[in-house]
């Protein structure tokens, strides 16, 4: 059986495995902007995380805990397990190049995005939600700011 607070425990581990993901590819990248890019990123990650550890046993589920567990896609259910959206399955050290390693970013981050979206259906108090929404807002904005990255990078290599 699973309870809201799985699923923010979820969040909270998303959050904190990407701040710890986009901090050491701040180590491995070697251009100025891209590193202060990426320390924005880890220190937005980390807000987020702030942010679910504070709301975490304050949230009131619009559904049964009983009725979760049926209504969880199975995706969900998975990262109930070991994982958690995991960036650990991937091996950095092959990422060839700046522009693959945001790639990868854009997807962790569209996967963070379809979660929390998922997660504002068993929210019904309107602070949390408002709050869950604006973090969501917030995931879309990075993946806008890495794909401009991405195209400044594209850019360059045509010139």
């Amino acid at each position: 059986m699973f309870t809201v607070n799985d699923l923010i425990d979820i969040a909270v581990r998303m959050e904190k495995n990407g701040e710890a993901r986009y901090l050491a590819a701040k180590k491995q990248v070697k251009e100025k902007k891209l590193q202060s890019f990426l320390q924005w990123m880890a220190d937005e990650e980390a807000d987020h995380c702030q942010w679910f550890e504070n709301k975490k046993h304050h949230w009131v589920p619009e559904t049964h805990q009983t009725d979760l567990e049926t209504m969880l896609p199975d995706v969900i259910k998975e990262m109930m397990g070991d994982k958690a959206l995991s960036l650990d399955d991937v091996n950095f050290s092959q990422v060839g190049s700046a522009r693959a390693l945001l790639e990868i970013f854009v997807s962790f981050e569209n996967d963070t995005i379809l979660f929390y979206e998922c997660l504002q259906t068993f929210i019904q108090e309107p602070d949390v939600l408002a709050g869950l929404e604006k973090i969501v807002a917030q995931e879309k904005k990075h993946v806008a700011e890495i794909q401009k990255m991405i195209q400044a990078l594209a850019d360059e290599e045509t010139r």
